[in-house]
């Protein structure tokens, strides 16, 4: 079974059916859906997702869209906690806070992350699709 992390767009433009979900993604999130990869959520990209939407003027009805990946079996959500940052300097290629904690968690994890965050792809820190 293969496993992935989603960023927050990733996790968007999935829920939105959007065609800027990259093909490589958009694999990843129909192998979920098939039971055949778990994707894991930081708990980070739950709050950019909740403000990402709320930037768009309510683009999904985000409570509904969470109630629904808490009770799908194929998202797990990770937590952050403090000793995670311990681990932030094993990621310092990757400059913003948010992202360093979602490659954090891909790196511990050893999953592939799905991004298309250039300074996350080029950082070569995780192995990434989009």
């Amino acid at each position: 079974m293969n496993h992935y992390v989603a960023d927050t767009h990733a996790l968007f433009w999935y829920l939105t059916n959007s065609p800027q979900l990259g093909a490589q993604a958009s694999a990843a999130f129909d192998e979920a859906d098939n039971d055949q990869a778990i994707i894991y959520l930081p708990s980070i990209v739950a709050a950019e997702l909740y403000f990402l939407n709320k930037k768009l003027s309510g683009a999904i009805d985000f409570n509904k869209e969470m109630t629904a990946l808490f009770q799908a079996g194929q998202f797990v959500f990770v937590p952050f906690t403090a000793r995670d940052a311990i681990d932030f300097d094993a990621d310092s290629a990757v400059g913003e806070m948010h992202d360093r904690i979602i490659v954090g968690v891909a790196r511990r994890i050893n999953a592939t992350l799905l991004t298309r965050d250039l300074q996350i792809t080029n950082s070569g820190v995780v192995a990434t699709a989009w």
